[in-house]
Formats: structure tokens, sequence, C-alpha cells
């Protein structure tokens, strides 16, 4: 029978697990924001092997709660864990875990199907969630990225940063989208998320805009994109442009076999 392996993933604000079989994602799962992790949310049948990791903090009752579901030890991967990802940053311990599975899903050619027509030799990796991370790979190396506010720590530091602009909720700005990087709006509320949201979208696309001028080269610099919000921006300027939200899911099971041994080394 084909191995199955969990990669549950803990980040800032959510749960989100994949099924791998024999090596391919069989299925996913999402918690919603602040839900505690318990056992009616886990698939019904046991794992081969279990990878636990993300960038956030989960409990001892938490990693019990996974061990009981296999007969193997879960294996656990956090910030600051020894990777084998090939990086230029001084100090690859200070990558979060899910930019080096993202980077490495790239790496290690997991996603081959998704980019491999392609010719490519700069690629950008963005995620959108609580974050918007970018990080830059260049004929195979990561060499670096950005971090900045996601839509929601932008809108939530200008209401806790004034005396005057409102609180607005994702239930309320997410109806805004797509968000193209448009500029201006008729309300305090739509500046608010014109500057936010649509602000991230100009984010992208002059990051892109200026790594084609710098490292483009022959095909161009591409992008893939992946993360919870991802789906709420337009990027139509940029191209050649991928989507994938389980490239994190994929980065990590890629990564999975590598810090076993290196767990089974130390």
């Amino acid at each position: 029978m084909a191995k199955v392996v969990w990669v549950v993933e803990k980040g800032n604000s959510r749960w989100k697990y994949g099924v791998f079989v024999g090596g391919g994602i069989a299925l996913t799962k999402t918690l919603d924001v602040g839900e505690q992790l318990n056992i009616t949310h886990l698939p019904e049948d046991n794992a081969d092997e279990i990878f636990l990791t993300g960038s956030g903090k989960w409990s001892g009752e938490e990693y019990d709660l996974l061990q009981i579901r296999t007969d193997s030890s879960v294996i656990e991967f956090k910030h600051g864990d020894r990777h084998p990802l090939i990086t230029k940053v001084a100090n690859p311990g200070s990558l979060g875990t899910d930019r080096v599975a993202n980077v490495f899903a790239i790496q290690s050619e997991s996603l081959k199907d998704l980019i491999g027509g392609e010719k490519c030799k700069t690629w950008m990796i963005i995620d959108v969630g609580t974050c918007v991370t970018t990080d830059v790979i260049q004929n195979g190396v990561h060499i670096g990225g950005s971090i900045s506010p996601g839509i929601s720590l932008r809108l939530n530091s200008m209401r806790d940063g004034t005396a005057a602009l409102p609180e607005i909720n994702k239930e309320v700005w997410s109806k805004s989208s797509p968000f193209s990087g448009k500029t201006t709006g008729i309300s305090t509320v739509e500046a608010m998320i014109r500057g936010a949201a649509d602000g991230i979208s100009a984010e992208i696309i002059g990051r892109w805009m200026v790594l084609n001028l710098e490292l483009g080269g022959v095909g161009g610099v591409g992008v893939v994109i992946t993360g919870g919000d991802s789906s709420l921006l337009e990027l139509c300027q940029v191209k050649p442009k991928f989507a994938d939200s389980n490239l994190t899911l994929k980065g990590y099971y890629a990564l999975f076999p590598h810090i076993q041994r290196f767990i089974h080394e130390d």
C-alpha cells in the first residue's frame, strides 16, 4: 500500500493539513481562525508518518493528539531548525518555516508539473496571508526576499494608530476584491481599503517590475503565488504567473525526509 503522510501546519492564525498518499496530495483541510485542533478535525484513517510544522506554536496536548494517530514518532520542524535550503541569507535559521517550504518547493522541483515548461531562471514566490512575503530564487539559489504587513494588519494598524479611522473587518473589505492596484477611494473606508489591499497589489507588481530589470534575463521573472488572501489579488500585468494554494504544504512534504535525516544524525 502507498505510504500515507500527514503534513500538519500551524500558522500564525490557523491550522492547515495535507494528506499525501504515495507522494501526491490527496486531501487538505483548513481550520477557522482561532479554532483549536481536536480529534474531530483529523482524517478517520491513521497516518504512516506525521510532519508537524509551521510558524505558530503548538501545545504538548496537540502534539500528543497527533502522536496517537501514527505508529511512528511525529517529526517536528520549528523556526530556527536546520534545513536543506540553498540560500544566501546570512542566517538561514532566521527564515520562517513557511518561507523555507515555499522556496524548497521550487528547489526540489515539486512544482515541475506546474511551471516545468517555463524558461525563467529567476522566480518570485509570493505568500499573501497575515504578512506578505516574497522570496526570490535565481538559478536555483534563494537570494532573499521581503516581508510586509498583510491586508488585515495594514487596516488594523490604521485603526490602532489614529483617533478617527474606523475598524474594517474582512467581511467588509473582501467584498471589494479583486484588488488590482487602484489608487483612489471616494469614502474614508474605500480609501483605507485602496491603500491597504490595492497597495499590496501595487507593491507586488512594482517588485516584479524591478526584479525584471535587475534579474530578468531570458524568460523574465516568473511568479508563483499562494496564501489565504492571494485569490483576492488581480495581477494581470505579471506574466508568467502561477497560483498554487497548496504550495507550502508541498514544500513541507519535500522537506520532510531531509528533516527526518537531520534528526537521526543528531
